[in-house]
């Protein structure tokens, strides 16, 4: 009877630790707090100068100073439920969205957030955000919704990216990682549904819907060169989407497509793209990019796959699967060969180096798989 007494206070003492250590904060509409805040669901990385930021689950969002050694969360989120994707064109500005077609912003590095646009009523979710600067950027989500502001958020407008009565969900939109580049100010992509990709080149006031081909979802983009971006699909499948001059003769055997704004008076309001079908070497389905200094891109991936692309000197792509196997969501570079990855678990560090070591040694007890396939 003791020995019952005393396993019951020390279950109600566990608990009652616990639930000062995460605190959900209860019918107070502010997102839950922990200490372990960054082991969460974490959905998208974003850099910005010397602070990495993060979102996930639960209104959670939290910032690293020191290369995700260590991390604090927000003081004040008035959000609880899922944050899906954040954008910070400076440090002390940040924009973040999330269900309930929620935008949030932040003017202080993240420390403390404001909701800037809301729609419940809508009951779905914005997918991502993109802010070329502190004043235009665009939102996109579920069943093709799309607003764009061009005042920092004062006000949000409806913008209609795609006007398709399927209404495809936008998952994901981007700039130029070069965005320093004069040319590349005002250049922005979107990938979604149906195998869609959609570019702009006024900051998102006008867009081309190009059908690639493709017959399943994008979850991911990156701009890889002039002209050139990478589309990330399903059970590991890439599109290099190209842009062509109208003049150019174009490679036989490539699918390919032409798109006009929708005046499509001139010459000019027409472009041509050709496609180009890459494989990582697993099915697993790609979910973020990021390009690294020498001109490689890095790919996370469902399953815990890395994948790094050379489509310049090696012309080959390197698979990793963690051991792990847990999905990730996003992916920063720390260095050379070593990263920063989200996902299940919240936050890991990655080197393919040790990867493919674990890989091949005889020794080693290590699940890690290691792929190299060739760019033709």
């Amino acid at each position: 009877m003791k020995l019952r007494i005393f396993i019951t206070l020390f279950c109600c003492l566990f608990l009652f630790k616990n639930a000062l250590a995460n605190q959900f904060n209860y019918g107070t509409e502010l997102a839950a707090q922990s200490p372990n805040a960054h082991k969460a669901l974490i959905n998208a990385l974003e850099k910005t100068g010397d602070r990495i930021f993060g979102v996930g689950v639960h209104g959670i969002i939290v910032y690293s100073d020191d290369e995700g050694e260590t991390w604090t969360q927000a003081e004040t989120v008035p959000f609880t439920k899922t944050i899906t994707d954040i954008s910070c064109p400076s440090q002390n500005k940040c924009w973040a969205v999330g269900h309930d077609a929620t935008i949030l912003h932040s003017f202080d590095g993240g420390k403390t957030w404001e909701i800037q646009y809301q729609d419940v009523d809508f009951d779905a979710p914005f997918l991502s955000v993109h802010m070329y600067d502190d004043y235009e950027g665009v939102a996109i989500g579920a069943f093709a919704l799309s607003l764009r502001t061009a005042n920092g958020g004062i006000s949000w407008d409806y913008l209609f990216i795609d006007d398709d009565e399927f209404q495809p969900h936008l998952n994901y939109t981007y700039g130029d990682n070069q965005g320093w580049r004069k040319s590349a100010q005002n250049e922005g992509y979107a990938v979604g549904e149906l195998g869609k990709y959609y570019v702009t080149d006024d900051r998102g006031l006008n867009w081309l819907s190009i059908e690639t081909g493709y017959i399943g979802s994008y979850w991911s983009g990156i701009k890889v060169d002039e002209g050139q971006s990478l589309l990330l699909g399903m059970s590991g499948n890439i599109t290099l989407a190209t842009l062509y001059d109208l003049n150019d003769t174009i490679p036989p055997g490539k699918e390919t497509a032409v798109a006009c704004y929708e005046s499509g008076y001139y010459r000019g309001d027409c472009k041509v793209y050709a496609f180009d079908n890459l494989f990582i070497g697993t099915k697993n389905s790609l979910t973020n990019a990021n390009l690294l200094d020498d001109g490689r891109i890095v790919l996370s991936g469902n399953g815990g796959v890395i994948s790094i692309i050379d489509m310049i000197r090696e012309k080959n792509i390197k698979t990793c699967v963690r051991s792990d196997r847990l999905s990730n969501t996003s992916i920063i570079p720390l260095g050379s060969d070593e990263f920063l990855i989200a996902g299940e678990n919240g936050m890991r560090k990655h080197s393919m180096k040790e990867c493919y070591q674990n890989f091949v040694s005889e020794t080693s007890t290590s699940q890690d798989a290691f792929y190299e396939i060739s760019i033709n």
